[in-house]
């Protein structure tokens, strides 16, 4: 008898879709090993959508680039387009990928899962127009946002991350019974992670005493702006440790590298990285992390207990993972290098103000809700895959 089949289908435009989505699968296998086959794909690339794939992934670099574009033009579908004319020009610029969804799921899979606005219309179109009849779920990864290119109406359930979330999705016309609140799906690793800073650092080849400084340019690494950071950092011999996770940008770890040969004789101890697969061990080894306000770079860096610091954000979405941090006072807005030099100072000259916004995460007890989706969902959806809880329990007793 075949397995129960689950797509996590998702578009790697940056990490902000993928990392979810990996984490999902690493759920759905610690609660239920060797019960489903799940599917992890770049969809539309898998597909060969290449015309759409290549749209989406060139959309998203070129927002990296023009934020402010990227912001206000999210705005504008929010706040002054009708979401009619929205959903009837997605569903236009989506018709092909949905019919090819369509050809691809139909018949392979019992479960369908999105991670990414794009794929959630492409799906339910499919479900809609084309004869698929599995269920769909789309996860938002706007940790505190639902913006209407999300509110599908057709999905059989939508779940996010945080109330306001769900408000701003029944804003768009979803029904509230259709939206579901749940913890954020992060990597298992960023869950109880008992590593400590000393250990981590020694595992890393980093100095063990100096205060040290974490920043992502994510999965493409974004430069430019966080070039000016480290810089600045340098140019004001702070005794720090500036460790740099450069992402896929060979010639951004190239510049630093330079750069770091410029400054010889600095207190600042900087470390450029490559691209790392063990976020949650340099995360381990940092006391302040720092960066563009994505949802999985700020996310983990609080549920593992640590202040985050954003130096910029690209549209509305992001800026609402800004405006957390700051309410809650775990982690401050930074966008400029010198309110990261003052801000260091800071800290070099009065550690408690670090251990207070380190107090202040932990007071967050900010809730990981990777195992509670992946259960929710068989429990759901694929009932008939799985004992119930208490056939469970009954067979290891």
């Amino acid at each position: 008898m075949s397995k129960p089949r689950i797509l996590l289908a998702m578009i790697t435009a940056g990490n902000g879709h993928k990392a979810p989505a990996d984490a999902l699968k690493s759920g759905f296998e610690r609660l239920y090993p060797g019960v489903f086959e799940i599917d992890v794909l770049d969809f539309a690339n898998e597909i060969g959508d290449t015309i759409f794939d290549n749209f989406t992934k060139n959309t998203w670099n070129w927002m990296l680039r023009n934020p402010w574009s990227a912001y206000y033009g999210q705005l504008l579908l929010e706040w002054v387009i009708p979401r009619e004319i929205t959903r009837w020009v997605t569903a236009r610029m989506l018709r092909h990928h949905a019919r090819n969804a369509a050809f691809f799921v139909r018949n392979r899979y019992d479960l369908l899962v999105s991670t990414h606005y794009f794929t959630v219309q492409a799906l339910s179109d499919a479900r809609r127009k084309f004869g698929v009849t599995v269920p769909l779920i789309g996860i938002v990864t706007d940790p505190f946002d639902g913006h209407v290119l999300w509110a599908d109406e057709h999905a059989d359930e939508l779940i996010v991350n945080s109330p306001r979330a769900k408000r701003s999705l029944e804003r768009s016309g979803v029904k509230p019974e259709r939206v579901s609140v749940y913890g954020y799906p992060l990597g298992l690793q960023f869950v109880g992670n008992k590593d400590n800073r000393a250990d981590s650092r020694a595992e890393l080849g980093l100095q063990s005493a100096q205060l040290t400084i974490l920043q992502s340019a994510g999965g493409e690494g974004l430069g430019g702006q966080l070039e000016m950071f480290v810089r600045a950092v340098l140019t004001a011999n702070l005794d720090v440790q500036y460790v740099v996770a450069c992402g896929r940008n060979e010639q951004l770890l190239e510049r630093l590298l330079a750069l770091k040969a410029e400054f010889p004789q600095s207190k600042t101890t900087l470390e450029p990285r490559g691209y790392i697969s063990n976020m949650h061990t340099y995360l381990s080894a940092s006391d302040v992390v720092l960066g563009k306000a994505g949802a999985s770079t700020t996310l983990e860096a609080l549920a593992t207990g640590h202040p985050m610091f954003h130096t910029s954000f690209v549209n509305q979405s992001e800026k609402t993972n800004v405006e957390f941090c700051v309410e809650h006072r775990v982690g401050q807005y930074l966008p400029q290098p010198e309110d990261l030099v003052k801000t260091l100072q800071g800290f070099l000259a009065h550690p408690a103000q670090l251990e207070v916004l380190r107090e202040n995460v932990k007071a967050l007890d900010l809730e990981v809700g990777t195992l509670e989706i992946a259960r929710h969902l068989v429990e759901k959806y694929l009932y008939y895959a799985v004992p119930s809880r208490s056939e469970a329990e009954e067979v290891t007793v």
